[in-house]
């Protein structure tokens, strides 16, 4: 991935494209990178061949840094290193994916000094609430920052807007439990609420809370129903940590008994996902699999189900194995869609392997 990607500034070249060169590449493939990164940390030292894993993430966050936009109110990072004041928009998924690598940054290294800035991330989540009390399913956050680029003509909330900022959120919580700072991160229920009621296919069959979950409610209050994995993966993610929390009772419309609830939830979402994508996952982009495939690790390691923890590891094992004799060039690149390797699809497939090689007990640290 950094032999092939990475320029001499740090920053990763624009994705896929040999005659951009010299472009930086957007927020949401390096925010993948860098989430590629942090895995390779669950590893055990004596696996990584001398590889100087934490000199790389150093590396990944002083890469990050340079999408940051001081300048919006709140901050946050933006697509694009021109930072948004000169085009480059700031998209609330995109920053969660950020958030979430930074969680799990601290839950690998305690005190790496990153979580004051996975709170800003959810502080920008949370200023992303539709307010208007008219909208169609009022509430949820809108996929990109309104007013001004493309949140201009853009007005759609979507499953990735809301779901990977409540997984942000609760997590926080849970990392700040005890503290002052706790309460701060009621929205992030709100969020995942908004997604049951919203876009929840489950709902619409009598099974509320259960996935599988819609792409988004449009500016013009249509549904997209379109099933990416991220999306399932994320309301997994979100169930699983609401289970860990005694207080998830308070949590909202999904009801449940507290913790129990939850965790059943997250349960008949990654068995609704599991059956419904068998052996399709090469219909989605490496990307969305990934994010899928960390969430049900880490409902694997809360489940008492040892069916359901067996079937999560077959999945992702016979996708890895795929992916690795079909898809895999002699430069160990990995290529997909039309045949281009991508910085994308590379994290991807990074992750997918070095959480592969990580010891199950430590899946409780994923974000």
């Amino acid at each position: 991935m950094r032999r092939h990607f990475l320029r001499r500034d740090g920053l990763y070249r624009r994705d896929g494209s040999l005659r951009l060169t010299r472009v930086a590449g957007h927020l949401w493939p390096t925010a993948r990178a860098l989430a590629a990164a942090v895995d390779l940390l669950g590893i055990r030292r004596d696996l990584l061949a001398g590889l100087d894993v934490e000199a790389a993430v150093v590396a990944h966050l002083d890469a990050i840094e340079r999408y940051w936009d001081a300048g919006g109110a709140p901050p946050a990072y933006a697509s694009d290193v021109i930072g948004s004041r000169l085009g480059g928009d700031r998209y609330y998924d995109d920053n969660a994916w950020v958030g979430l690598a930074l969680v799990q940054f601290e839950r690998l290294r305690p005190g790496g000094g990153w979580l004051a800035r996975a709170d800003q991330l959810f502080e920008f989540a949370a200023s992303g609430w539709d307010a208007r009390l008219d909208a169609p399913s009022p509430g949820g956050v809108f996929w990109v920052e309104q007013g001004t680029g493309t949140g201009a003509r853009n007005h759609d909330r979507n499953t990735v807007s809301n779901a990977p900022n409540a997984e942000l959120g609760l997590h926080l919580a849970e990392l700040t439990a005890g503290s002052s700072e706790a309460r701060r991160y009621a929205r992030a229920h709100d969020m995942y609420d908004w997604v049951n009621i919203s876009l929840d296919a489950g709902r619409a069959a009598g099974e509320p809370g259960t996935g599988l979950f819609w792409d988004k409610l449009r500016g013009d209050g249509t549904i997209d129903r379109t099933l990416w994995t991220y999306n399932q993966g994320s309301m997994i993610g979100a169930n699983v940590v609401r289970a860990r929390d005694s207080g998830s009772a308070e949590g909202g419309d999904a009801g449940g008994a507290g913790g129990a609830g939850d965790l059943a939830r997250a349960e008949a979402i990654a068995d609704k996902a599991l059956r419904h994508y068998g052996s399709a996952y090469d219909r989605q982009p490496p990307a969305f699999n990934a994010i899928l495939f960390r969430n049900l690790l880490l409902l694997s390691a809360a489940t008492a189900d040892i069916g359901l923890r067996q079937r999560i590891r077959e999945a992702m094992g016979t996708y890895a194995d795929a992916a690795w004799t079909i898809a895999r060039d002699r430069h160990d690149r990995f290529r997909f869609a039309r045949g281009r390797a991508t910085l994308l699809d590379q994290s991807a497939m990074v992750q997918v392997f070095a959480l592969l090689a990580w010891d199950p007990d430590d899946y409780v640290k994923l974000a």
